[in-house]
């Protein structure tokens, strides 16, 4: 199974070639040059969409050849390893199909497969840049005039906005409360005329995509335009953004994965007096904190991609934690990154890619916040601790569906959007069972000779078995927020722990069966960042995570749990 899962991304490799091939028209320098020029990736998107990549996303009764959400995260990743701008210009469609399949017509799904198939794009206007992640103060209204409805108002940030050929609204049509929201999906080409899609919003990362700010000045719009029923558009909107900030994970794990081995390839050959740059005590530590950085967000992502499958329901807080985790550690190991490259992680035409790693650096700052500020995604939980923390405390709740979502070869269940709902009512699976498996673990590492990673495990089921006497000292004002964060970071620890556990037969990372080395990396990483500490506190917990990296990489393989390998160098 997990084979079959990295076999489409190491055909993808294949067919793009050597990233490094400075002729490449698939590569880091030809994204260098784009990205310079704000030039869209449409040499990249064509030849992708010849190979069916935009499908991969779309059901099959769609005519889409999506699997399983972790192939098309491992997929989009080892895509974006090379220039990010291949997610917004294949998939950022992605938000508004969701919606669509969870709500709309017949003819409205025929309408959006048709036009997604053929390689066409849908805009998702949700924001306004008055309000931000207020959505209940949004003031595009949709009023009812003649047979039909008038659109009136002014939308922000619609990603793919000047290219966009149909794009999915949500807008006011009551007063108050998450049900005053209806959503309507506009073919553009027959609203030209009341739509001014404004000029291009230029911004730091992604640099060539398209982003719009569409004003509707008394656009008609017919009822059998309407999507759903009244009131419900708000709903499914933030349904439909679960799963946007899961394959975002996507975006920033490509981003890290390049910045370290581009750094790695830098530290490996510079000397610093009689030693190579590699060798350094100080710069071993801050790239072994990077790596555990990497290797934590990559098994937080895959264990979330998995579980979409076995638990959506559970996506209200899962996903928040695992986009959270993965954005603020792939933040991490980039800025170490650029520590170690120091004066060539700010020049344009030198030093390692050639000027990529401020591409890089500016790409991943935009997908940290692309979907939702970091201080909105958190809050979107908090209110759940109470029932989180309770659960977690517990003696472990399903393990047949722990087993399932946490060992990489297990099948996995079709995926169900209907099952997507806003709150979790006190279920987070991968901290919820932890008290079933955190004890056998530990015992297991301790014979297996990691003590370090058992110590680790016990620690970890302690601040777990805490949380309901954190979660009732909160209080108001930061003390939700803060306790939404710590409760994320034990989240992704959790998640580390069980992959371990259950996928213990396998060569995770490239490592043999069983090898502890990676998981006492990211505990150690997670648990710093849960308790606040200094990581660099950590960091002999932390080494071994550097030689996980430097062997993969060596290995051409992909920085990932799943064994993908890379395009070779040209001779």
């Amino acid at each position: 199974m997990i084979e079959r899962v990295a076999a489409k991304a190491a055909a993808l490799e294949l067919l793009l070639g050597d990233p490094d091939d400075p002729a490449g028209p698939y590569g880091f320098a030809a994204a260098v040059r784009r990205d310079e020029r704000g030039e869209f990736p449409d040499e990249l998107a064509g030849v992708l969409r010849e190979s069916g990549f935009h499908l991969d996303h779309l059901p099959a009764e769609w005519g889409g050849g999506f699997e399983s959400f972790d192939r098309s995260l491992l997929l989009v990743r080892t895509a974006a390893r090379r220039d990010l701008n291949v997610m917004p210009a294949t998939m950022f469609s992605i938000t508004a199909a969701t919606c669509v399949r969870l709500h709309g017509s017949p003819e409205q799904h025929r309408r959006v497969a048709e036009l997604l198939r053929r390689g066409g794009s849908v805009g998702f206007a949700l924001s306004e840049a008055g309000h931000g992640s207020d959505l209940l103060a949004n003031t595009v209204r949709l009023e009812p005039e003649g047979e039909g409805w008038r659109l009136d108002g002014e939308k922000w940030m619609v990603g793919l906005g000047q290219r966009c050929e149909a794009m999915y609204v949500v807008a006011r049509t009551g007063e108050r409360g998450p049900g005053a929201f209806t959503a309507v999906l506009l073919d553009l080409a027959e609203s030209t005329h009341r739509l001014d899609r404004g000029a291009w919003v230029p911004t730091s990362g992604m640099r060539g995509i398209d982003f719009a700010h569409p004003r509707f000045d008394r656009l008609p719009v017919a009822r059998e335009q309407l999507v759903g029923r009244p009131g419900e558009a708000l709903e499914v909107a933030v349904k439909a953004q679960q799963v946007v900030r899961l394959m975002s994970t996507a975006g920033s794990l490509g981003c890290a994965d390049t910045a370290l081995r581009l750094t790695l390839g830098f530290a490996a050959e510079r000397r610093t007096g009689r030693s190579g740059l590699l060798e350094t005590p100080y710069q071993r530590r801050e790239l072994a904190i990077a790596s555990a950085a990497l290797l934590a967000a990559d098994a937080v992502a895959l264990v979330a991609a998995r579980g979409i499958h076995v638990a959506p329901e559970q996506f209200s807080v899962w996903g928040c934690a695992a986009k959270h985790v993965v954005a603020e550690a792939v933040e991490d190991a980039i800025a170490r990154c650029g520590a170690t490259l120091a004066t060539r992680s700010v020049l344009r035409t030198e030093g390692p890619g050639g000027g990529l790693f401020q591409k890089l650096q500016r790409d991943a700052a935009l997908v940290r916040v692309v979907d939702t500020s970091t201080l909105a995604n958190l809050r979107s939980f908090a209110g759940q601790l109470p029932a989180l923390a309770a659960a977690a405390a517990g003696p472990g709740g399903d393990g047949r569906a722990a087993r399932t979502v946490f060992a990489p070869d297990e099948p996995l269940p079709p995926y169900d959007p209907a099952r997507l709902d806003l709150n979790a009512r006190g279920r987070d699976l991968p901290t919820g069972t932890l008290g079933a498996v955190a004890g056998p673990a530990a015992e297991a590492l301790a014979e297996a000779g990691a003590p370090v990673a058992a110590a680790l495990a016990e620690q970890l089921l302690a601040a777990v078995r805490g949380l309901p006497e954190e979660s009732a000292a909160a209080g108001t004002g930061t003390g939700p927020i803060d306790l939404a964060e710590r409760f994320a970071w034990l989240h992704a620890a959790a998640c580390c722990l069980q992959l371990w556990w259950a996928g213990r037969h396998l060569p995770l990372y490239g490592q043999k069966p069983g090898s502890a080395d990676w998981l006492t990396a990211c505990l150690g990483y997670l648990l710093a960042r849960a308790d606040q500490r200094p990581v660099r506190r950590a960091a002999e917990q932390l080494l071994p995570a550097l030689d996980v990296l430097l062997d993969l990489r060596a290995d051409h393989r992909l920085f990932s749990a799943v064994p993908v390998p890379l395009a070779r160098p040209v001779v």
